[in-house]
């Protein structure tokens, strides 16, 4: 089913390798992405070798694949535009015999403006190490390690928020009226968003196959719409190159969180790649449900992407 189509009014998901479809893309067609890629030799997502995922050495084959990803990411979007990645360090795996943290956040850095991307910022999302301890099973956070060996304790790994502008100057200025408030741009240009919830996502139930031998986390959907709204006008294209359960969509396309209510009110449009036939078919749920929500949007995809 590889490389298969679905889409909808506007959005557009292809069933394939983003790597792959990118290189069918025209140059400066995405007006803005934002993203979390597989994270190597950590969480199992599909038995594809085509999975930056199933990357063991970080080094190397995990550099390989984020390599060829940046360099069309980089060509795909607009000159001034912004791409925001998300990602968090990756503990070493002690089966290998080492110990420590990958530099996952620097790796992205180092390829993305390897790739001629300028790195601009980046926030620090909180996470709880409560819930941490008890999701990764980590014994630098456990009550055990407190009580016998604290040399080998360390608090928990939040996420960060990659900022990445493309070269060149913004021909369509992003000065969409009413999107963002001055009083929530002093929020959210704090350094650490410490108010997410962690648990304001889609319902991941739907996604779940036979090979997710470790993870399924989708993105916060209030992280996916402060970066939505701060970095893309209304009709624009939201991309992502790793649509999973289809969280960036959901959110562009002006989907309510369950958890919170709060939604993109002036819709924007979607186009992503998917791997994982249980991911494209959540996504495409999910997606659907997204423009039952809101109002019809009247400008189509592809009059954008010629």
């Amino acid at each position: 089913m590889a490389n298969d189509i679905l889409d909808g009014k506007d959005w557009h998901i292809v069933h394939g390798d983003c790597i792959d479809g990118m290189y069918d893309m025209p140059n400066a067609c995405v007006d803005m992405s934002v993203f979390s890629p597989p994270f190597p030799a950590l969480y199992a997502y599909t038995s594809s070798e085509a999975d930056i995922g199933n990357s063991e050495d970080l080094r190397h084959e995990a550099k390989l694949h984020l390599s060829f990803f940046y360099a069309q990411l980089a060509r795909i979007i607009k000159p001034g535009r912004v791409a925001v990645v998300h990602v968090a360090q990756i503990p070493r795996m002690k089966r290998t015999g080492e110990v420590g943290l990958h530099d996952f956040r620097g790796l992205n850095i180092r390829l993305a403006e390897r790739a001629g991307l300028v790195w601009e910022y980046d926030w620090i999302v909180r996470k709880n190490p409560q819930a941490q301890a008890i999701r990764t099973k980590s014994r630098e956070l456990q009550f055990a390690g407190l009580e016998s060996d604290r040399a080998k304790q360390r608090g928990c790994l939040p996420d960060y928020l990659l900022k990445f502008r493309a070269p060149g100057e913004n021909s369509v200025r992003i000065d969409a009226k009413n999107q963002v408030s001055r009083n929530e741009w002093i929020k959210w240009a704090e350094s650490c968003w410490d108010d997410v919830q962690e648990t304001d996502t889609l319902n991941v139930k739907d996604g779940r196959g036979d090979d997710d031998t470790k993870h399924i986390c989708p993105l916060q959907l209030e992280v996916i719409r402060r970066l939505v709204l701060l970095y893309s006008n209304p009709g624009e294209i939201v991309f992502s190159p790793f649509t999973g359960i289809g969280s960036e969509g959901f959110v562009a396309l002006g989907g309510k969180s369950p958890k919170t209510g709060k939604r993109v009110a002036e819709p924007r449009r979607f186009y992503g790649f998917e791997l994982k036939d249980e991911y494209i078919a959540a996504a495409r749920k999910n997606l659907k449900l997204a423009c039952e929500q809101r109002k019809e949007s009247s400008k189509t995809l592809f009059d954008a992407m010629s």
